[in-house]
């Protein structure tokens, strides 16, 4: 028995589909043979016209109930593979339209059984049952003293990943440099490897910019932006099914650290929680990880474009339409907001509204920046940092994510009990 969605997919799609021309014209021209069978057996050419706002309302459901990799592919994108699906399989059902002319759809024309077999197609398509693939992100200032493999994700150092990794033998692959192929002249050199498999390089992205804003919650806030003119380089490399390598080129995939951010095995149990999350598709969860997205967004910026980014985070998690301000304030007090008190907080939404609301294009511009400078004597934009970095730390991991010691605190412990050893003059 096919699956309900799946039905309803296949009733939306063959709604849209038409022996008649519509008013926006849309139509595919195409040779028709039996089902599956090559193109060179396909040999009498015949028409169907799709009513567009139809065929919008059949991508809009198989957008929503479909994989959740659909959610980040443009709607022209499940369109066109929703009018290829009916042309490939028109074989199917040529006996009920195959030449003839009639005016109303052709789910009106085709039987339950056609239509039943259709949905079984259609379950078993790209659309719904998608093949995941590897993508490689190359990272620079993230080095992995401690392996980290899951079904969703992987963090590996370049001297670790093997083809049970890439789950393709591929004699070019060369993870010890970027490009990851031998012979390659001058190659960068990657620090480590971040590992995504999903359906499409867009879910892949969405993916790495969640993990990589939960692992900006992992350095001494001393470091978390204090960035250097270290030499950075970015890009990704995926597989095809024989093997080959495929390229591509782009921006740094973290800010220029001035310190690294080790991996040991004590992430690993955040790491895990947040490799369980990614597949979940309850609201919260996703909300959870639309947060770690924003603050991944957050992290390269300077403090006062920060600012706005790091209250979308926060949104993003805790944000009730129904109570507005105050949902927020409620859930900051909650989960590690609790050095500040009530009107600190709201003093800190409404400079936030004042950014974002069009009364400061610049956070320094806002009277409530001077008001809070004034009235506390900190820095409020330092403030939300830490406001931020706590919430998404106790809300999402529970605790699970620490916050790594300072790499100096060695130095600065020598210093302060006075026996670091002077440098003679």
């Amino acid at each position: 028995m096919p699956d309900a969605v799946h039905l309803q997919a296949i009733e939306l799609l063959l709604s849209a589909m038409y022996r008649t021309r519509g008013d926006d014209g849309l139509e595919n021209r195409f040779l028709v043979g039996p089902p599956g069978a090559p193109l060179w057996q396909k040999r009498i050419s015949t028409f169907v016209f799709f009513r567009r706002r139809l065929l919008v309302r059949a991508a809009l459901y198989v957008r929503k109930y479909g994989p959740s990799h659909l959610r980040f592919t443009a709607m022209n994108d499940i369109q066109g593979r929703l009018r290829s699906f009916a042309v490939g399989n028109y074989g199917l059902f040529a006996t009920e339209t195959f030449l003839k002319q009639f005016d109303e759809p052709y789910s009106e024309r085709i039987g339950h059984d056609v239509k039943a077999r259709l949905a079984d197609l259609l379950a078993a398509s790209e659309l719904f049952s998608p093949k995941s693939f590897l993508s490689l992100y190359p990272l620079v200032p993230v080095v992995v003293e401690s392996d980290f493999r899951s079904p969703q994700f992987f963090l590996l150092g370049p001297s670790s990943i093997d083809e049970n990794d890439t789950g393709v033998r591929s004699v070019a692959f060369a993870p010890e440099g970027f490009p990851p192929i031998k012979e390659w002249d001058k190659p960068e050199k990657p620090s480590s490897w971040l590992g995504i498999r999903s359906p499409i390089v867009q879910a892949s992205n969405k993916i790495k910019a969640a993990i990589l804003g939960a692992l900006a919650l992992t350095p001494h806030p001393r470091y978390r932006h204090q960035f250097s003119m270290r030499s950075m380089f970015g890009g990704l490399c995926s597989f095809d099914a024989v093997g080959r390598i495929n390229l591509t080129f782009g921006e740094a995939h973290t800010p220029a650290m001035s310190e690294n951010i080790v991996i040991r095995q004590s992430d690993h149990d955040w790491l895990s929680m947040l490799a369980l999350k990614l597949d979940r598709t309850d609201d919260s969860t996703r909300r959870q990880i639309r947060a770690l997205e924003y603050y991944y967004r957050a992290w390269p910026l300077d403090s006062h474009e920060r600012f706005p980014w790091l209250f979308m985070t926060l949104d993003a998690i805790f944000g009730d339409s129904s109570r507005a301000t105050q949902a927020v304030i409620d859930a900051i007090g909650q989960n590690g907001g609790t050095g500040f008190d009530y009107d600190r907080l709201r003093l800190l939404l409404r400079l936030r509204n004042s950014v974002i609301h069009g009364g400061a294009p610049d956070v320094y511009d806002s009277d409530k920046y001077h008001q809070y400078y004034e009235q506390y004597g900190d820095d409020p934009l330092y403030d939300l940092e830490v406001i931020a970095a706590q919430c998404l730390r106790a809300y999402i991991f529970e605790g699970a994510l620490v916050e790594h010691p300072d790499p100096h605190s060695d130095l600065i412990r020598a210093y302060l009990d006075g026996t670091l050893i002077k440098r003679s003059s």
